[in-house]
């Protein structure tokens, strides 16, 4: 009878693990993808600046690096949260752009971004004359 006892209860345990595991992986999954997304929107950001300086968009990465202080290290947190080496693309027309990546989760999702945003990057664009 203890046997029975014991093999249900590390079971069950072996369970619980195993469905810990699962959901946190899945929240790893989630959050890689989210943050994806967020440098995504970054670059966004630092195409619509690139375009108010140089009057156009551009598919160089380089070129947007090269607008922060630290090119290096620009490089290498935006591959700590994409998975450049998996694919990394930026195309440029007159009017638009679309930046598309590999997130760093479990199936390398793919992760896009097309611009010009249809509302206004900042809350101070967006604020009514008065």
């Amino acid at each position: 009878m203890n046997r029975t006892r014991l093999k249900i209860g590390v079971f069950v345990l072996a369970a619980a693990c195993a469905a810990t595991c699962s959901l946190g992986r899945a929240y790893r999954d989630r959050r890689a993808v989210e943050d994806a997304r967020q440098v995504l929107a970054d670059l966004g950001r630092m195409e619509e600046a690139h375009r108010r300086l140089e009057g156009a968009y551009t598919d160089d990465l380089s070129g947007l690096a090269d607008m922060t202080a630290d090119w290096h290290g620009f490089m290498t947190s935006l591959n700590v949260i994409l998975d450049l080496p998996a694919g990394f693309e930026i195309a440029v027309t007159d009017r638009s752009y679309r930046v598309t990546a590999h997130a760093r989760d479990g199936k390398r999702s793919v992760v896009v971004l097309e611009g010009p945003p249809k509302t206004p990057l900042s809350s101070a664009a967006a604020r009514p004359a008065r």
